[in-house]
């Protein structure tokens, strides 16, 4: 299997998380091996992760890998590419999310 590489579209996502004063202490670190897992192909067996099942769902579905039960990293994967690639969505923290009453 190839190596995915990240789209260049996904850099400033990962730029603005990395920059912002959200990530707790080591989530840069799992972030960056989220990203590396998924560019060697062994991202399935070393995180939890769901794939959006949605009636309404696109050709190209969102995939959200967990590394730690509240952080998030969202993923599109676009295998037709040459070589094939990775668009990265966005990261994020449930617990920065807002309450729902």
């Amino acid at each position: 299997m190839a190596e995915l590489r990240l789209q260049p579209e996904s850099e400033p996502i990962l730029a603005k998380w990395w920059e912002s004063a959200k990530p707790r202490e080591g989530d840069q670190q799992l972030v960056c091996e989220v990203l590396r897992t998924i560019t060697n192909g062994t991202w399935r067996t070393r995180w939890s992760w769901t794939q959006d099942l949605a009636d309404d769902q696109p050709i190209l579905p969102v995939v959200t890998i967990r590394p730690r039960e509240t952080l998030m990293v969202l993923v599109r994967f676009w295998p037709a590419e040459e070589p094939p690639e990775f668009q990265l969505i966005n990261i994020f923290d449930t617990a920065d999310l807002p309450d729902e009453d």
